[in-house]
């Protein structure tokens, strides 16, 4: 199992053309995007449950991180990473000057844990010579 990467030129657009600066840096190639179905898929191959059974248990875990982020707790998966709500509203000068209903969520925001920051490390990566 290998990550394939190819090489992209850096893009200088802060310098004048004359002092633009040369590089390429290596990207990722994405082949596809996978889904809960093929996720489910593959983790009932390593155990005694049947795809369905591990999709709808995918599905119902899901469902019950929504429901934690909305009751503004963070959403720890050990091993895996955090999850959590980042708001966004207008700027004010006064802090009175905010209602509730003028917030809103900006972003749901993921920290990986440094354990899977270490398992992905181990990456062996391969040039990739398609298209």
């Amino acid at each position: 199992m290998s990550v394939q990467y190819k090489m992209m030129g850096k893009n200088d657009n802060l310098n004048p053309a004359e002092l633009k600066k040369k590089g390429y840096y290596p990207s990722v190639v994405r082949k596809k995007t996978v889904g809960i179905t093929e996720i489910a898929e593959r983790a009932s191959n390593r155990c005694r449950i049947h795809p369905y059974e591990m999709e709808m248990a995918i599905k119902t875990a899901l469902d019950a991180i929504r429901e934690e982020l909305l009751q503004s707790n963070n959403v720890c998966l050990e091993g895996f990473g955090t999850f959590s709500l980042k708001a966004e509203s207008r700027n004010v000068e006064n802090p009175d000057e905010l209602r509730a209903e003028s917030i809103f969520v900006k972003k749901v925001s993921f920290k990986c844990s440094t354990l899977l920051i270490k398992d992905m490390k181990a990456a062996k990566f391969v040039r990739y010579n398609g298209k």
